[in-house]
C-alpha cells in the first residue's frame, strides 16, 4: 500500500473509532440523564465548540497551511502565535460567562452548576485545535490520529465509568467531559511541541496579518456554523424544546458516521493537496481524495438508511423512536456535507481557502427563511429538511467554483521568508 494510501486506511479507522467512541458516550449519557438533560448537555457542548472554532479566527487552518509548506519550521511558528492564542482564550472565555449567564440563568442549580463547570472547555479546545494543526501540517498523521481521537475515547470512558457506578447526573458527565478534553489537550499541544526547538527559535519571520487573512478566508468554510457549530442543535434547543433536541442528537449519532469518515480524508488531503501546490499534482491529489470519499460515504449512507428504524431504538431506547425520522432526513444531508467537507479541504490546500467561504454563506440565502418557515410547521424535522436542502445547493456552488479558473485574488499567497538554519 502506497503511503497515501497508509495515511488515509489510518484517517478513516481513527474517524470510525472516534465515532464509535461517540456513538457509545451519546448512548450512555442518553440512558442515564434523560431525554431533557440529554438536550442541556448538547447545548453545554454547543458554545465552547462554537467559540473556540470562530475565536480561533482561522489561525490553526493557516497553521496548517504553513507547515505543510515548511514541516521543520514548527518552533518559529509556535513562538509567533504564542501570544495571539493566549488573548483568543482569554477573551473567549469572558464571551462564554457572558453567554451562560443569559441562557442559564433560570434554570435549576444541577444545570448552572453544570454551566460553571463547562467554563473550562475553552482552554481544552484551542490546545488541542493548534495541537492537532501543528501535526497535520507536519503529515505526521500517526500522532494526529491518535489525539484527535482521543478526547471522544477519554470522554467515552469516563461516561462509562459513571454508568457502571450508577452515578450518571448532568453535573458529573459534564465534569468528565470537561476533564478529559482538558487532559487531552495539554498532552496534544506537549506532543506536538516536542521535537520543536522553541528556546532557539525566532518568533518574528510568520506574518500573523498574513495568517490571520488566510484563516480569516477560509473559516466559514472549514468551520460552518451549520456542520460544525450544529447551527440546526441550537435552533431545536433554543426554539423548540431540550427534549426535542434530545430526539435531534440521538439522530445526528447516525448521521455523523459518513462525516467523520470525509473529515477523516480531507484531514489527510488536505496538506498532501498543499505541498504539491496548485497545479497538475494538486488537482489531481484533491479529485482522488473527492472519489474515494464520495464512494465510501454513499455506501455506508444506504446500509444506514435501511437500518436505522431498528438501530435508533436499539441504541437509545424507545423513547428515542421520534428521532428515526430525523435520522433519515439527516442521512441525505450527511451525503452532501461530506463531498463538500473533501472540496472544502482540496480547495484551501490549493491556496484557495475562500471558496469554501463563498458556498457556506451561499446556502445561508436558502437556510435562514426555510428555518424560519420549516420549524414551526414541522418542528424538529422542518429544521433538517432544511439543513438537507441547504447542504445540497452548498456543494453545487462549491463544485462549481473549485473547477473554474482561479481569478488572481484566488491565487495562494506569498511564500513565507526562509528561516536560516532551517532548510
Amino acid at each position: 500500500m502506497s503511503r497515501r494510501g497508509v495515511s488515509i486506511t489510518g484517517s478513516i479507522v481513527a474517524g470510525l473509532l472516534g465515532q464509535a467512541a461517540l456513538v457509545v458516550s451519546g448512548v450512555l449519557a442518553a440512558r442515564m440523564l434523560g431525554v431533557e438533560d440529554r438536550g442541556n448537555l448538547a447545548l453545554l457542548v454547543l458554545f465552547p465548540a462554537a467559540l473556540s472554532q470562530i475565536g480561533s479566527l482561522g489561525l490553526p487552518l493557516a497553521t496548517t497551511y504553513e507547515l505543510s509548506k515548511r514541516p521543520v519550521a514548527a518552533a518559529e511558528l509556535v513562538r509567533r502565535l504564542a501570544t495571539p492564542v493566549a488573548a483568543q482564550a482569554a477573551v473567549l472565555v469572558l464571551i462564554h460567562v457572558v453567554i451562560l449567564a443569559i441562557i442559564f440563568r433560570s434554570d435549576p442549580h444541577p444545570v448552572r452548576l453544570a454551566a460553571l463547570v463547562s467554563l473550562g472547555a475553552i482552554p481544552a479546545a484551542l490546545a488541542q485545535l493548534y495541537g492537532v494543526a501543528i501535526l497535520q501540517g507536519q503529515q505526521r498523521f500517526a500522532a494526529f490520529n491518535v489525539l484527535r481521537t482521543l478526547p471522544a475515547a477519554a470522554y467515552s470512558a469516563a461516561v462509562l465509568a459513571l454508568f457502571v457506578a450508577d452515578a450518571g447526573t448532568l453535573e458529573r458527565v459534564t465534569v468528565a467531559w470537561v476533564a478529559s478534553s482538558a487532559v487531552v489537550g495539554a498532552a496534544t499541544m506537549v506532543i506536538a511541541l516536542r521535537s520543536a526547538a522553541l528556546r532557539g527559535a525566532r518568533a518574528g519571520v510568520y506574518s500573523i496579518s498574513r495568517m490571520l487573512r488566510f484563516g480569516l478566508r477560509g473559516l466559514l468554510g472549514s468551520t460552518s456554523p451549520i456542520e460544525t457549530f450544529r447551527l440546526d442543535q441550537a435552533v431545536v434547543g433554543l426554539f423548540l424544546s431540550t427534549a426535542s433536541l434530545g430526539l435531534y442528537v440521538a439522530g445526528l449519532a447516525f448521521a455523523n458516521l459518513p462525516r467523520f469518515i470525509a473529515q477523516s480524508i480531507g484531514y489527510v488531503a488536505y496538506p498532501r493537496v498543499a505541498r504539491r501546490g496548485p497545479g497538475e499534482e494538486g488537482q489531481r491529489e484533491l479529485w482522488h481524495s473527492f472519489w474515494l470519499a464520495v464512494g465510501v460515504c454513499s455506501v455506508i449512507i444506504l446500509l444506514l438508511e435501511l437500518s436505522v428504524g431498528r438501530l435508533v431504538p436499539l441504541f437509545f431506547g424507545h423513547d428515542f423512536a421520534g428521532a428515526v425520522p430525523l435520522t433519515r432526513i439527516l442521512l441525505v444531508g450527511a451525503l452532501f456535507l461530506s463531498a463538500r467537507r473533501v472540496l472544502t479541504d482540496g480547495a484551501q490546500g490549493l491556496g484557495r481557502p475562500g471558496l469554501g467561504t463563498i458556498a457556506e454563506v451561499a446556502s445561508w440565502a436558502f437556510l435562514l427563511p426555510a428555518l424560519a418557515v420549516f420549524t414551526p410547521l414541522l418542528g424538529a424535522r422542518g429544521v433538517a429538511l432544511a439543513l438537507t436542502v441547504s447542504a445540497a445547493l452548498s456543494f453545487t456552488v462549491l463544485l462549481f467554483l473549485v473547477t473554474r479558473r482561479p481569478t488572481p485574488r484566488e491565487l495562494p499567497p506569498p511564500r513565507v521568508l526562509p528561516v536560516r538554519g532551517s532548510e
